[in-house]
């Protein structure tokens, strides 16, 4: 398992192969990570709380994380806030 800061979020990385990487990413309220391009992937959220995510061009979206749910996200490009009053926790699996 390895750690890395991306911005200031905590991602661990659980798993890789070739094929695919696992990992967990912890985000304390005010966090916010790097824009990134992400691939498709499948997102299970350990401990839910409102997030902001920001797109390249300048459009931004607030919603809630609901602990216990899983949802198939297909490649984008953002970054991610936290903007509740908790901590917030996601194990993604991506597709490489």
């Amino acid at each position: 398992m390895s750690t890395q800061k991306a911005g200031q979020t905590d991602v661990t990385i659980l798993f890789q192969n070739e094929r695919v990487r696992v990992t967990e990413m912890r985000a304390q309220p005010g966090d916010k990570g790097k824009m990134v391009e992400r691939p498709d992937r499948v997102q299970y959220v350990l401990k839910g709380g409102k997030i902001r995510e920001h797109f390249p061009d300048g459009r931004s979206v607030d919603y809630e994380l609901k602990t216990g749910t899983a949802k198939w996200m297909d490649k984008s490009t953002s970054s991610i806030e936290n903007i509740g009053e908790s901590e917030v926790v996601f194990v993604t699996v991506r597709l490489l």
